[in-house]
């Protein structure tokens, strides 16, 4: 209730609230010996008289010295929020602009080897801000069926490695993605992940689940068990989770401020109980989790790009993207890993925040919607949109409509808009169909004005009377 009962470490500490407790306070005080009080007096006045109120002063001014000198001179800055409490600002490089999906496409487009890496929680699914956002935990949900549908269709790509990251437990991770046979996941901030498909490497299911270092020594596990269970007590709303390689001290939903001096004074105990363990303290949105050393996202991301590489002979686009302080590891290891190529071997690489706040990605998008509009114009784009129809998509034709296999944008008949849409993922491309006597002549029509810049040419086999094929050409 005293600030200054943080700092005079003399003074016997008591909750003015707890009566028991205060009267055994009193009565401590009241039989203490001479020694003990001198000692307690002594202690708390050498603090006080090398601190002192103008002494604070002068160090706050040098430390806004310090701050405005360090400021780099080519950053915006921007003021955040209003009143005493909520009043900030934040500062990026002038550089820092929202993700231009138009360059995305190109790129996506003209790359014949592709690496997408996607942040699960705030990133594909939507985290809310506020004490109601524990009520709906984003791991327990099922993906909704856009969000399912474009990872289905970008995993499924031949010239695609699509991985998902995320902090929760491998099997979390498989009760929600298991249906992406083709998807490549990462568990636990990359500590176990599971390979699947690679650029022009087709497998039916992912691999086992794997750790990312082996032979990691967890010993250290019980101690910071001990230690956030103590600060779990004395933090009204505070949990704590156990993961198969790491322990997370949740604090999102107690009171801001308090949570975050309570997290900050446990990280202090953390690191001088674990000064000579091999593990990393991590403060995140909410959180403070302990995890072995060198195993984060970054060093997940470097490792399968190196797999890229070794495997299928590199790769012609990144695509980055998440929200979190754990995905900036993502950001900075492959901004290291290309900053000194040659420029024509460096692939086209996005790296993207979620948010517009200080990253070390390149660009933001503002939410998770524009990253599910992102990845639906992706995959409008992917070369699976280029396929035959099957037997069962041909029954509708006889009804006078002629559908198109996938879900969402394509999921409809083939009238002029989505016919532009089939235009655009099929440039410079030949799609097959097999189309019934009558349908012909509809679909030459369709195919008669495609988007401006664009033109289709319908091709026939010898002694076919129907066009079975288009072609659009820039």
């Amino acid at each position: 209730f005293a600030s200054c009962s943080r700092v005079l470490n003399g003074a016997i500490r008591v909750n003015p609230w707890h009566t028991l407790e205060l009267a055994e306070a009193l009565g401590r005080c009241l039989t203490m010996s001479e020694a003990e009080r001198d000692a307690r007096r002594q202690r708390d006045m050498e603090f006080v008289i090398n601190n002192t109120a103008s002494a604070w002063a002068e160090r706050f001014v040098l430390d806004l010295q310090a701050v405005a000198e360090e400021k780099p001179r080519d950053a915006q800055w921007e003021t955040i929020g209003f009143g005493l409490a909520g009043f900030h600002r934040a500062g990026w490089r002038s550089d820092f602009t929202a993700l231009d999906t138009t360059e995305v496409l190109t790129a996506y487009r003209r790359a014949r080897r592709r690496a997408l890496f996607l942040d699960w929680g705030g990133t594909l699914v939507p985290i809310e801000d506020g004490f109601t956002s524990h009520l709906v935990e984003y791991f327990r949900e099922r993906l909704s069926p856009a969000v399912h549908a474009c990872l289905h269709e970008l995993a499924s790509d031949p010239r695609n490695l699509l991985m998902v990251l995320s902090g929760q437990e491998s099997g979390r991770m498989d009760a929600a993605f298991s249906s992406l046979g083709h998807a490549s996941l990462a568990a636990e901030h990359g500590f176990c992940y599971r390979l699947g498909s690679l650029p022009g490497v087709r497998r039916p299911h992912a691999s086992e689940w794997r750790q990312l270092l082996p032979d990691n020594d967890l010993s250290w596990k019980e101690t910071v068990a001990t230690v956030m269970e103590a600060y779990k007590v004395r933090t009204n709303g505070a949990q704590t989770e156990v993961k198969g390689s790491s322990l997370v001290w949740k604090f999102d939903e107690v009171d801001p401020e308090f949570g975050l001096m309570q997290a900050k004074e446990m990280c202090v105990h953390l690191n001088t109980v674990l000064a000579n363990c091999p593990v990393a303290i991590i403060t995140g949105k909410g959180y403070v989790e302990v995890r072995p050393k060198g195993v984060n996202k970054g060093a997940m991301v470097d490792h399968v790009v190196s797999q890229l590489y070794s495997q299928v002979g590199g790769v012609d686009f990144i695509l980055c993207i998440g929200d979190d302080s754990a995905d900036e590891f993502m950001f900075q290891a492959l901004h290291a890993r290309f900053a000194d190529r040659p420029a024509g071997t460096v692939p086209a690489l996005f790296t993207c925040v979620v948010g517009r706040k200080p990253s070390s990605a390149q660009y933001y998008v503002n939410g998770a919607d524009e990253v599910l509009e992102l990845c639906q114009s992706l995959r409008l784009h992917s070369t699976r949109a280029n396929r035959n129809l099957s037997t069962s998509d041909l029954k509708g034709l006889g009804r006078g409509r002629v559908p198109i296999r996938g879900e969402g944008p394509l999921n409809s008949s083939m009238d002029g808009s989505t016919m532009r849409a089939v235009f655009a993922a099929t440039r410079g491309t030949s799609t097959p169909f097999a189309l019934p006597a009558g349908h012909g002549a509809r679909l030459a029509s369709i195919a008669a004005s495609p988007p401006p810049g664009q033109r289709a040419e319908l091709g026939t086999v010898d002694g076919a009377a129907e066009p079975i094929k288009f072609t659009v050409r820039q």
